[in-house]
């Protein structure tokens, strides 16, 4: 099982905010991938199940949590199992994010 983690308080709160626009149903599945399997699926598109949800992007991963909204993070396997939660919001704020940070 994997620890959620976050990379500083701004994150956090973008999280913390991205969660109580969701429905019950949509925050558990969202919540169940991240602790318990955060790669992506290799049929990624065939299915849209939990697991076909995540996606790689340059070096971290994507989940996309509805149409628009977006999660972007990292995992980590040692010294502890953890996923380090860089970025929470809608596309078009994912699109500026990975401009800046991920080269």
């Amino acid at each position: 099982m994997y620890e959620i983690r976050f990379n500083g308080s701004r994150v956090k709160k973008q999280f913390k905010k991205l969660m109580q626009q969701l429905s019950d149903k949509v925050k558990a599945r969202l919540k169940e991938a991240l602790e318990n399997n955060p790669y992506p699926s290799p049929t990624y598109g065939s299915n849209r199940n939990v697991s076909t949800k995540i996606e790689k992007k340059g070096k971290i991963y994507c989940y996309e949590v509805t149409g628009g909204d977006r999660v972007l993070f990292d995992i980590y396997e040692k010294p502890i199992k953890a996923v380090l939660i860089l970025f929470a919001g809608n596309d078009d704020e994912e699109q500026r994010f990975l401009k800046k940070y991920v080269k």
